[in-house]
């Protein structure tokens, strides 16, 4: 049997995910977002990168302000299109936030860019997921291709429990996740490092 490929999963999740009312994805949000600021690695880290949500992902706004709130360093993304790649820039007040690519609220460009290695924990936006740590985006590979110079950083991708499919395609460019928290929990998966 073939596999799906990453277009039609990515175009039915995402079609999924759009049709969820608002007020659920405001509740199951707060559930991700109780789970997310539970975690020893929340706790302990002292920067932490996170995306700024679009309405239908899981919601990231309540998890920047108890990050800012807690004293830590907050860093979340700039995509530039016409290089097709991600920064991460310091931000004190989600009122710092712009809109811009994408229509994505972003740090207004002035704002300190950040190596995203100097984070202890990124928190990444997901399409759909499986059980082996494998993450599907948006297809414009922007945190694939930054999370590779995460570090020692837990990758943890936020998610909702119905956005799990079988197993995913991938390609040798996809990172995997270290961890996913959804509505429901916490899974942690091994970190797969490559050679070379």
């Amino acid at each position: 049997m073939m596999m799906t490929g990453k277009r039609e999963v990515r175009e039915g999740a995402l079609r999924q995910r759009r049709a969820i009312p608002q007020e659920k994805v405001k509740m199951l949000s707060r559930a991700v977002e109780v789970n997310v600021t539970s975690l020893l690695e929340f706790s302990d880290a002292s920067t932490i990168a996170a995306y700024v949500a679009k309405p239908d992902e899981v919601q990231t706004a309540g998890i920047l302000m108890e990050a800012i709130s807690r004293g830590k360093r907050v860093i979340v993304p700039r995509a530039d299109p016409s290089s097709r790649k991600m920064t991460f820039h310091q931000v004190d007040s989600l009122g710092d936030l712009r809109r811009g690519t994408f229509g994505v609220l972003e740090p207004p460009p002035q704002a300190d860019a950040v190596p995203l290695s100097e984070s202890q924990l990124v928190l990444v936006p997901v399409v759909a997921w499986d059980e082996g740590g494998q993450r599907l985006g948006y297809g414009k590979g922007y945190f694939d291709r930054e999370l590779k110079s995460r570090g020692m950083a837990v990758s943890t991708g936020l998610a909702f429990e119905s956005q799990r499919r079988g197993r995913l395609p991938s390609s040798p460019y996809d990172v995997r996740l270290d961890m996913l928290v959804t509505e429901r929990g916490v899974r942690r998966f091994r970190r797969v490092t490559r050679a070379g």
